[in-house]
C-alpha cells in the first residue's frame, strides 16, 4: 500500500480588488516548502513557488467568504530502497521523484480592523487536491511505473497575516499558512523477469516505507 501525504509552509503576498456588490478577485504568490511523506519517510522535501487566483464575497468588513484554485511548482526528492529474493537482498536502488499539485480550495476569512487602514486576517480553507508523481527510472526499468502517477485526497489548512487597504478598492494581503493534505492510498502491483519467468515484488520485497 502507498500512501502519500504532504505539509505545506508558505509564506504568500497576494493583492484583491473589489468588484460591485460585495464581490472581489485576488491573485496570490510566495514561497512555499512542501513536506511529502510517504509512510513516515520524508520522499520530498523542498523549496518552490505556489501560485493561486481566488474569487469571493466580502459579508462585511470583518467577514468574508472566497473559493481559490493553487498550482504548486515542482517539488523533488530521492528515494533508496532494498530489493530482497529468497529472503537475502539482492541489490540496492534509488529513484528520483518529481512532484506538482493542484487544488480547489473554499475558505472563510476574519478580518478585524487593527489600525487605520490595517486589517488582522484569520482564515481556514479545506477543499479537494490532485498532484502528479514523476519517478526517473533506475536501474530496474518496471519499479517506476508502478508507482501511482496521480495522486488525489482532501486538504485543509489555517492562515495568518495583514491586510492593508488602499483605497476603495485595492487591498494588499501579506503572512502565512499551513497546509496538509492526505491522498489516497495506492496499492503497487509489480513484477519482473527472472531466467525468463515472472517474479512478483510485493510490498514486503520492495521497501517502499
Amino acid at each position: 500500500m502507498f500512501k502519500f501525504k504532504s505539509t505545506i509552509l508558505m509564506l504568500s503576498l497576494s493583492a484583491t480588488f473589489a468588484l460591485a456588490n460585495g464581490y472581489f478577485i485576488g491573485f496570490s504568490g510566495g514561497l512555499n516548502h512542501s513536506l511529502i511523506n510517504e509512510d513516515n519517510y520524508d520522499l520530498i522535501s523542498d523549496n518552490n513557488l505556489l501560485l493561486s487566483p481566488k474569487f469571493g464575497y466580502q459579508i462585511n468588513n470583518t467577514h468574508r467568504y472566497s473559493i481559490s484554485y493553487e498550482y504548486g511548482g515542482k517539488s523533488s526528492g530521492s528515494k533508496s530502497y532494498d530489493i530482497e529474493l529468497d529472503g537475502g537482498v539482492v541489490a540496492n536502488e534509488s529513484e528520483k521523484y518529481e512532484f506538482t499539485s493542484h487544488k480547489f480550495l473554499l475558505g472563510y476569512d476574519y478580518t478585524p480592523l487593527i489600525w487605520h487602514n490595517l486589517r488582522a486576517y484569520i482564515g481556514v480553507f479545506a477543499g479537494y487536491s490532485f498532484g502528479k508523481l514523476d519517478v526517473e527510472d533506475g536501474p530496474i526499468q518496471d519499479i517506476a511505473p508502478a508507482i501511482p502517477g496521480y495522486l488525489d485526497g482532501f486538504n485543509y489548512g489555517a492562515k495568518l497575516g495583514a491586510l492593508y487597504e488602499i483605497g476603495n478598492r485595492w487591498d494588499i494581503e501579506f503572512g502565512a499558512k499551513i497546509m496538509r493534505t492526505m491522498y489516497k492510498s495506492k496499492d503497487l502491483d509489480i513484477s519482473f523477469d527472472l531466467d525468463g519467468a515472472a517474479q512478483p515484488m510485493i510490498q514486503k520485497i520492495i521497501h517502499l516505507n
